[in-house]
């Protein structure tokens, strides 16, 4: 093994939570990232890890988990924002193409935010069926685990928006100079254009007329009798 294959990450498609109770898997083929962001590292493995809990607390119920249970409600929808946040991320890196500035500055904290409230979840789900103490210790042990991964994804993903944020604003900003540069063009030539206008003396252009003690002449007033019209007799 190479010191390049340290910095490659293998990307499998998240599955849906029916996918996760039946114990099934889709023939998906995996990708390989090289040199990911750490943040990248964190989602992958904790939607790995999301869907094994899912699946033991699916073992530990039966192979069944009841749909109407208001309490797997926030499970559900924490899981599935969290699969969004990852089935994304594969796409973009399949397609070749750039993770949108927007994503990472609204839904990665979505995505991480998701994984809070799932490993919780998931985990207080394990003590409410867990009646023995040695195995509720076990479960109280895991889910100060799945905290800390929580405090690790969380961490990475503010300080990945941070920078994203800051490079917004410093774009902003540079916007911001151009668009006060132009009008301060546009100003000036405004003004350059009024003192032009000034500059014009009262009464052009006929100021030359004036001068010789006149008015305009036209065909009327200057004593011109018109041909379609004869002279008085």
């Amino acid at each position: 093994m190479t010191s390049s294959d340290f910095n490659m990450l293998r990307l499998e498609a998240p599955r849906d939570l029916l996918q996760i109770t039946d114990g099934t898997t889709p023939p998906e083929q995996a990708l390989e990232l090289a040199n990911p962001a750490d943040w990248v590292r964190t989602m992958a493995r904790q939607q790995k890890q999301a869907e094994k809990d899912l699946r033991q607390l699916t073992e530990l119920c039966g192979n069944t988990i009841d749909r109407t249970d208001q309490r797997m409600v926030p499970i559900e929808e924490a899981y599935q924002t969290l699969a969004e946040g990852t089935r994304y991320v594969n796409d973009q890196v399949n397609a070749n193409e750039e993770i949108a500035e927007n994503w990472v500055r609204t839904e990665l904290a979505n995505t991480a935010n998701a994984y809070q409230t799932l490993a919780q979840d998931v985990w207080q789900a394990f003590l409410e069926r867990t009646d023995e103490s040695n195995q509720q210790q076990i479960c109280q042990a895991t889910q100060l685990t799945r905290v800390n991964d929580v405090l690790t994804f969380l961490a990475e993903a503010n300080i990945v928006r941070g920078q994203h944020l800051a490079t917004f604003q410093g774009n902003v900003g540079l916007w911001a100079a151009d668009h006060q540069r132009k009008m301060n063009q546009v100003e000036a030539e405004l003004r350059l254009a009024r003192e032009e206008i000034r500059r014009i003396p009262p009464g052009y252009p006929f100021q030359g007329c004036q001068e010789q003690g006149s008015r305009p002449q036209n065909r009327y007033n200057s004593g011109e009798v018109r041909s379609d019209h004869p002279a008085p007799v």
